[in-house]
């Protein structure tokens, strides 16, 4: 079972991933779906769940949650290795042009070295392999003190949050 941190540690995953069998998911827990069971069966797990988070693969268009965000308490973006980077892109636009404020999380193959630049684009919870060491991953959040660019983390200068703009 994978680790889950985020920059203030490690977390409890309450959350149940869906892997095409139903009765594998208690009723009353909280669900990830992958985008196409979602789309499909969306009322039916409304009933049956209670919290909903879609799993978006790289190929999946973030567009295509656009009217359904206020129906997800999570959205799991997949990195099927470390070298494929489209879910940096898809977080960008959930957090930017979408306005998800939600939790956004980063699954599959994440590494340490990705961590501040994943924070950077909008996750806020990252699910480490069995094999990674959770300690070294959170220190990752402190491998730079100071941001010259600001991002969909909202952070600039020496890692205060900006005030937003009305």
């Amino acid at each position: 079972m994978p680790k889950l941190i985020d920059r203030y540690g490690e977390r409890v995953d309450h959350w149940t991933q869906y892997t095409g069998d139903a009765a594998n998911v208690p009723t009353g827990s909280s669900v990830i779906l992958p985008l196409t069971e979602f789309r499909e069966f969306s009322g039916t797990w409304k009933a049956h769940a209670k919290a909903i988070g879609v799993r978006l693969s790289p190929t999946d268009d973030p567009a295509l949650l656009v009217n359904d965000l206020d129906k997800l308490s999570l959205i799991a973006i997949e990195f099927p290795a470390f070298t494929d980077g489209r879910g940096y892109s898809s977080a960008r636009l959930l957090r930017e042009r979408y306005g998800w404020k939600g939790e956004l999380r980063a699954v599959g193959d994440v590494l340490r070295d990705q961590i501040f630049l994943l924070s950077r684009s909008g996750f806020d919870t990252f699910a480490l392999r069995d094999d990674q060491n959770v300690q070294g991953a959170l220190a990752a959040f402190n491998d730079f003190s100071a941001y010259y660019q600001q991002a969909a983390d909202r952070l600039v200068g020496s890692g205060s949050p900006l005030a937003l703009a009305a």
